[in-house]
């Protein structure tokens, strides 16, 4: 009789202690069971953008001249209402390929800074028509340090770019026309792109977005991308500040909260609300 209260004894701590130590794949393993369905990927080429309507000139008056009488006139036509602006899909998930930015787990001082890298690297290969799930580690390797030595001579560092200075990258070492800055954009602003077939990079303050994979505190500034959003106000994310960060979901409201730009002067991430967007 007085060994089941020794057993009980020995084996409650036991298993607090492999439940300890197994914490991460539990949790894993409960955010996978109850994580939501996505939409299905959707390539580059397969999106089908939401036409945006011209606008209708406004009519302009004719003034007859005083010293001669006005001339007959028609009857003016009605000028008709302008189309109201296409609703955008209640959802979307571009097929935006992922990587972290230590593709091979080396967590050393270069990859804890390669946020921006990677990000602006998986926008590119979703254009480019990568059809990979996850890029190949060495391919991505290699092309971290090849834009890493590209920021060197743009600007004597790689750490740390802020929403220009990647865009400046995208324009001068990957050849992209078309890159945009949005200051201080809604969120009806970047599900437009996404609805466009454009991912969006963002930067964030990375202690504020609240990613439960980041070794705490988190990174003070960080970089990722949308490449979609859902019915119930979720952003989908390509997070490449953790292996876990393929298609993962924040709330449209963290996202939008911790938005903030690098402020170069302060060295921290307070800077203004700020997105980039790069497209062909």
């Amino acid at each position: 009789m007085r060994l089941r209260p020794l057993l009980a004894a020995v084996s409650i701590p036991a298993l607090l202690l492999v439940g300890y130590s197994q914490r991460v794949r539990i949790a894993d393993a409960w955010r996978t069971r109850t994580a939501p369905t996505l939409p299905p990927p959707v390539a580059y080429e397969d999106v089908k953008p939401v036409p945006l309507p011209a606008p209708v000139p406004a009519p302009v008056p004719v003034t007859p001249k005083p010293e001669t009488p006005a001339p007959a006139q028609e009857e003016p036509k009605p000028v008709e209402p302008a189309p109201a602006p296409a609703a955008l899909p209640e959802s979307i998930n571009l097929a935006v390929p992922f990587t972290p930015q230590a593709p091979r787990a080396n967590w050393d001082a270069f990859h804890e800074e390669a946020c921006e890298e990677a990000s602006l690297l998986m926008v590119h290969r979703f254009y480019e028509g990568d059809q990979a799930n996850r890029l190949d580690p060495d391919f991505v390797e290699e092309h971290l340090a090849k834009m890493a030595a590209f920021e060197d001579g743009l600007f004597g560092y790689n750490t740390d770019t802020t929403v220009a200075q990647v865009g400046t990258l995208a324009e001068q070492m990957l050849g992209y026309e078309h890159v945009e800055a949005l200051d201080n954009p809604s969120v009806d602003d970047l599900k437009k792109h996404l609805a466009a077939g454009h991912p969006v990079i963002i930067p964030a303050a990375g202690r504020e977005i609240g990613n439960p994979y980041f070794t705490a505190p988190g990174p003070e500034y960080h970089m990722l991308v949308l490449r979609g959003y859902t019915a119930d106000a979720k952003f989908i994310t390509n997070d490449p500040g953790t292996r876990r960060g393929e298609a993962f979901l924040y709330p449209v409201e963290s996202v939008m909260a911790a938005m903030k730009d690098w402020n170069q002067q302060d060295q921290l991430a307070n800077g203004p609300r700020r997105a980039l967007v790069i497209f062909p």
